[in-house]
């Protein structure tokens, strides 16, 4: 039986790690009794049985990044020789040193198009040091890939600019359409309540949000509640903004939250925030859109590709403090104007869900 291999060993949470969860389901059915899938992850815990997947668990790729290194360039390769794999496919941005018949890299890291700044030297050199080196790393092996997949247009013709390839695919991460949920209308709430659901790490951006509170305190708008999922013994970087901006009477952080409890931190929320610098889609700006939510969205592409046709959204520099607080003081008065927003068309290839890629992967 024919071996597919997926390597995500450094997906552990959030985002990324849905990423893999979803990933291997559709494979698991896609495959059915004629591959078998074995699954690189960081701990098999986090993931469901299949019949047809075998988990192998690399407990310290999360230890160090020179475990990982180690695993991507030497480890991996003895692992290849040793499994034979029809295909190996990385969902963790670089490609891997091994052999196989096909092989395919995921990339939904920005860290390459990120600047950190002298900043984030001092609050957070593990992401400052990868922001420098993963430009490089992506570009190892790269062209070794039969397909690399992304998750927003902006970012093919970024990796295409960049590395001199055309064989990228557009993988939307986008639910089923539905109807926009309608829920009470909270408008007459005489606090104003903003909400902005994100890991502490650099690009999010907490900062100008904080200092937009400030400044609207500041002329004496205190009507209003900023909520941020912080908390200050996370790491050094939460711990700065949460103590430089612990005297600010409009801002409350509540730490990481559980899917549940987002979803009625959105319900009810009057304004959803996103000042986030670098993305490679931005889920939660698709999840406020599900909720009919005002969203103050960074004036970015991936942005932009992200929100599409809305409404309900305005742009602003997420460099600049003060503009966030007019448009912030704006929605609490009743008087937001939004900007114009228009569909985004792909080229192709693009696919719009899971199963779609994976049949264009492995039958294309």
């Amino acid at each position: 039986m024919r071996k597919i291999v997926i390597s995500g060993i450094n997906l552990f949470r959030g985002g990324t790690l849905k990423v893999m969860q979803d990933c291997i389901a559709a494979l698991s059915v896609f495959a059915g009794d004629r591959y078998e899938i074995i699954a690189l992850v960081h701990n098999e815990k986090q993931f469901p049985s299949y019949s047809n997947v075998r988990y192998i668990s690399y407990p310290l790729s999360r230890k160090s990044y020179l475990f990982r290194l180690y695993y991507e360039y030497i480890g991996f390769k003895k692992l290849s020789k040793q499994l034979n794999p029809y295909c190996w496919f990385s969902l963790h941005d670089t490609t891997p040193n091994v052999v196989a018949e096909k092989r395919m890299v995921y990339c939904h890291n920005p860290y390459p198009f990120f600047k950190p700044g002298i900043k984030g030297f001092y609050l957070q050199r593990n992401i400052f040091f990868l922001c420098i080196l993963s430009k490089y790393l992506y570009k190892i092996n790269i062209k070794k890939n039969d397909y690399v997949i992304v998750q927003q247009e902006w970012l093919r013709k970024a990796l295409k600019k960049r590395f001199s390839i055309d064989n990228i695919v557009v993988a939307l991460p986008i639910k089923e359409k539905k109807e926009i949920i309608c829920l009470e209308n909270q408008t007459d709430r005489k606090k104003k309540v903003f909400f902005y659901p994100a890991t502490a790490i650099l690009q999010k951006n907490f900062e100008v949000i904080c200092r937009a509170a400030g400044i609207l305190e500041k002329e004496g708008v205190d009507n209003f509640e900023v909520i941020m999922t912080l908390k200050q013994t996370e790491n050094k970087y939460a711990n700065y903004i949460c103590k430089t901006y612990h005297s600010l009477k409009t801002l409350r952080f509540v730490g990481f939250l559980s899917p549940d409890d987002v979803t009625g931190y959105y319900e009810n929320s009057d304004c959803f925030l996103f000042p986030s610098k670098a993305e490679t889609w931005g889920l939660p700006v698709s999840e406020a859109k599900e909720y009919g939510k005002p969203i103050l969205l960074s004036d970015l592409p991936y942005a932009k590709e992200t929100v599409g046709k809305y409404d309900k959204v305005c742009f602003f520099n997420p460099d600049n403090a003060g503009q966030l607080a007019i448009l912030m003081k704006s929605f609490i008065d009743g008087t937001l104007v939004y900007d114009t927003t228009e569909e985004i068309h792909y080229e192709q290839p693009v696919v719009y869900n899971w199963d779609e890629l994976i049949r264009f992967l492995f039958e294309s």
